[in-house]
């Protein structure tokens, strides 16, 4: 390289030396392959897997008795606000349908012939008439005979309340909601008719022609439950 000085126009060559360890710069020696350190590669962590947060638990709440869908006894009262003193028995039925209510069954009766429902209290399943709902027929209103257990003296329409239970208890029973309506009417009836426990019976036991109401209505249970809760020395029996 050829270099020259400034104000005195000598020019004077100059050798820029290269040794074998490398060049000579303005900013020093550059380090060789075998001087270069590198830094060693950082290994990556496995990504983390985000868990889930566990699902929250959800109190459970103390299991209820089941409630009559009717809590008032009002609406059980005749027309007039008078029971008779007819009454001697209850006789429980099933309607033998999956579905039903008064209305359905009031429609049924008459197409056969009859002046109207031919029970005094009908009990919804849920299926055309509230789970529970006591729901009263003509009849009880007007205090008169029932057309649902018929007899050769015909005891049992004339001194008999009949309360038909909507389902098939051939196959399952009644809801608990049907049980406990069934439960406080009966309860009412024996209170305001003095009927004893032992006055409450079912179609089949009293024809012996029917199932009715099914295998699968715990009238045992029911008479038993209610001698534990009012003793039969409570009511007097007619």
């Amino acid at each position: 390289m050829m270099k020259a000085f400034r104000n005195t126009g000598i020019v004077v060559p100059m050798l820029v030396m290269v040794s074998a360890v490398g060049c000579v710069s303005d900013t020093g020696p550059v380090p060789t392959r075998r001087q270069r350190t590198y830094e060693p590669r950082r290994r990556q962590a496995p990504p983390v897997e985000k868990r889930k947060p566990p699902p929250a638990t959800i109190a459970q709440r103390p299991s209820r008795q089941p409630r009559p869908y009717v809590a008032g006894r009002s609406e059980w009262m005749p027309n007039r606000g008078q029971i008779s003193n007819r009454w001697r028995k209850i006789v429980i039925h099933h309607s033998a349908t999956a579905e039903g209510s008064a209305k359905l069954f009031d429609k049924g009766h008459r197409a056969k012939g009859w002046d109207e429902l031919g029970y005094h209290f009908v009990i919804g399943n849920g299926r055309g008439a509230g789970d529970g709902q006591v729901q009263v027929g003509p009849r009880w209103k007007k205090q008169k005979h029932g057309a649902h257990c018929k007899t050769p003296d015909n005891y049992y329409n004339d001194h008999g309340v009949g309360i038909c239970l909507v389902g098939d208890f051939t196959s399952r029973g009644p809801t608990a909601r049907q049980l406990a309506s069934l439960r406080q009417l009966v309860e009412f009836l024996c209170d305001r008719c003095r009927i004893s426990a032992n006055g409450i019976t079912s179609h089949g036991i009293v024809t012996k022609n029917t199932a009715c109401p099914g295998k699968h209505f715990p009238l045992s249970a029911f008479r038993r439950s209610l001698a534990v809760a009012r003793p039969a020395g409570g009511f007097r029996a007619r």
